[in-house]
């Protein structure tokens, strides 16, 4: 019977009884151990020699010598767990800081981030089968995070500093393979994905992982636009409240999400030279041959507010440069998608506007 004991600052997991791990959060890499820690470090902690760090862990802790612990900046109390059987999952997920093949900005220490995945099966698994079943358990989390969409220069794969441990019995008949075709694998590469993905995500930080600009800068993007054509007698302030009613209710639909989860998409295969046809160079200068992006951003912006919607993202698309939006700096289809979402927005503010002063109401 596998056992989570949670305290202050970490989650252990108990297995009750000696098992073989293998695991990248101990210096041996293959183990025999009863528990994993998984612990919730601080600010004040002083992290410059990790190892010496997780000795005094253990001792606070009192776990053996062969104990891996692995460490995270994430709230450990808000773990995820999936079970089937005696086959489980446990995972605290941070993700703060996403990493990518061939990303370019460092590592910034102690934000909320690590995704740590401790995973167990009840067979006999030979120390190459454990191997393998670590390798699946790091492809069940790339696919996840992959679709939780986490913001990095190509398709995250995870964050800058995740461990994981995988634990089995161990006999001399034990299975030489543990991947994704297996039965022992398949069903823990389904958990670890569930897992994952079961982690509450805040719209507002989605909204930023998709688009590379949040509410603040959609906001900004909304104040600059208004600027430039303000309603006589309607303050930005007035104008910007109402606007961020009209983006409330449109990113509770899931068509909008649709539209720009497309978008992203499109930048990631863009950036890496996979749409065919056009190349990396040609992406990255957004070239004139690719009308997609705009197609993409004409059928959002329709579907907003119809040709109002469309007049207005055309408008915004030929200004945003000169009054240096944040959905200029964007990739190809999420700077249109963008402009087409905030100056969509801000058409339905101008119609609640004009309405309202011709219909002589004094307040909105």
């Amino acid at each position: 019977m596998v056992r989570l004991v949670v305290s202050e600052r970490a989650l252990i997991v108990d297995f009750g009884s000696q098992r073989r791990m293998a695991t990248t959060a101990h210096l041996k890499g293959i183990v025999s151990s009863s528990k994993v820690a998984i612990y919730q470090v601080s600010e004040a902690d002083d992290l410059s020699s990790p190892e010496r760090f997780k000795s005094a862990v253990r001792s606070e802790l009192g776990l053996g010598p062969e104990d891996p612990v692995m460490l995270t900046a994430a709230d450990i109390r808000r773990h995820a767990i999936a079970q089937e059987g005696e086959y489980g999952v446990v995972a605290t997920v941070g993700v703060r800081e996403a990493a990518c093949p061939g990303m370019s900005h460092p590592y910034t220490p102690m934000r909320p981030s690590t995704i740590n995945v401790v995973a167990w099966v009840p067979d006999n698994l030979t120390d190459q089968g454990l191997i393998d079943l670590l390798r699946t358990v790091a492809e069940a989390k790339a696919a996840a995070v992959a679709d939780l969409m986490l913001r990095c220069s190509g398709r995250a794969t995870g964050t800058v500093s995740d461990a994981i441990t995988v634990a089995s019995n161990q006999g001399e008949d034990g299975y030489l393979w543990a991947g994704l075709a297996t039965t022992i694998g398949g069903k823990v590469a389904a958990l670890t994905y569930k897992a994952i993905t079961s982690v509450a995500r805040d719209e507002k930080e989605l909204l930023a992982w998709v688009l590379g600009a949040g509410i603040k800068e959609l906001k900004e993007d909304a104040v600059r636009l208004y600027r430039a054509a303000p309603v006589p007698g309607i303050t930005d302030d007035t104008a910007i409240r109402l606007f961020e009613s009209e983006l409330e209710e449109l990113l509770s639909d899931p068509n909008v999400w649709a539209f720009l989860i497309a978008a992203r998409e499109l930048d990631i295969i863009g950036s890496s030279g996979l749409i065919p046809g056009l190349t990396r160079a040609e992406f990255e200068a957004d070239s004139k041959r690719v009308i997609a992006d705009e197609l993409l951003a004409t059928a959002l912006s329709i579907y907003i507010n119809g040709f109002k919607g469309l007049t207005a993202t055309y408008w915004a698309d030929s200004m945003k440069e000169r009054l240096g939006l944040n959905a200029s700096r964007l990739p190809m289809f999420e700077d249109d998608a963008t402009a087409a979402l905030v100056a969509s927005a801000l058409s339905r503010v101008y119609d609640r506007l004009l309405r309202a002063k011709r219909d002589g109401r004094g307040s909105i």
